[in-house]
């Protein structure tokens, strides 16, 4: 993997973990809206460093991302377990 690769499946997971942060149905209360707010700043700056990694691979001809390659990347680096932290889980009794 070139540098650049290794950095969008860097920023990606970050990305990917500021998500599960935000998860509401992973607290058990009150959620502060300032924890929100950085988790959404935070985000914004990921995005941008994946834009960076992406901008970095088309400046060098990089034309293609192969998937199975980044696939294997972040199962290496737990992918699976982080990406199910963003999912929404009912937890809490329905509200009427």
């Amino acid at each position: 993997m070139t540098t650049a690769e290794k950095d969008l499946v860097h920023h990606y997971l970050r990305a990917v973990d500021l998500l599960g942060r935000m998860n509401p149905s992973l607290e058990p209360g009150p959620i502060p809206t300032s924890a929100y707010r950085h988790s959404a700043q935070a985000l914004i700056a990921t995005a941008k460093d994946i834009d960076a990694a992406i901008t970095r691979m088309i400046e060098r001809g990089e034309d293609h991302l192969f998937a199975p390659t980044l696939t294997s990347a972040m199962l290496r680096l737990d992918a699976e377990k982080r990406s199910s932290r963003t999912a929404i889980q009912q937890r809490f009794p329905p509200r009427m």
